[in-house]
């Protein structure tokens, strides 16, 4: 008679949130946390073939990639936004600089699309937002 009651406490005393966290040590991960660090306006947009229809297709959330090119002849800085296998352009250079040395550190970043205008003026088409993620 004992058998029942003890297999009925164990199951309450594992549904306990204490005793849960300790029988499940993944459970008690917290979530990663994303912190937005830069907003910025993708820049040299015109300098590669076919981006507007690109510009058209691309949606607010959409993931974008951001590649550190330390060997650019002009900017030892500068950061490379692709949307897939296409590249966009670059961070802008009054913002490239931390992004830069964060990719290189190995420091996880997202970088997603905030807004597309594909009729605005160059420079003003697509603005992307970063974040961190720890």
């Amino acid at each position: 008679m004992q058998k029942p009651h003890r297999r009925l406490f164990l199951q309450w005393l594992s549904s306990l949130p204490l005793l849960g966290l300790l029988a499940h040590p993944a459970a008690a991960q917290p979530a990663p946390k994303k912190y937005l660090i830069n907003q910025f306006r993708i820049a040299g947009l015109t300098c590669y073939d076919d981006i507007q229809h690109v510009v058209r297709r691309l949606q607010p959330g959409e993931e974008l990639c951001l590649v550190a090119e330390p060997t650019n002849p002009h900017d030892e800085f500068a950061v490379e936004v692709f949307y897939g296998e296409c590249k966009l352009g670059y961070v802008p250079h009054s913002d490239n600089r931390h992004l830069s040395r964060l990719l290189r550190q190995g420091a996880k970043l997202t970088c997603e699309v905030l807004e597309t205008q594909p009729d605005a003026a160059v420079c003003d088409r697509v603005r992307a937002k970063v974040c961190l993620i720890v």
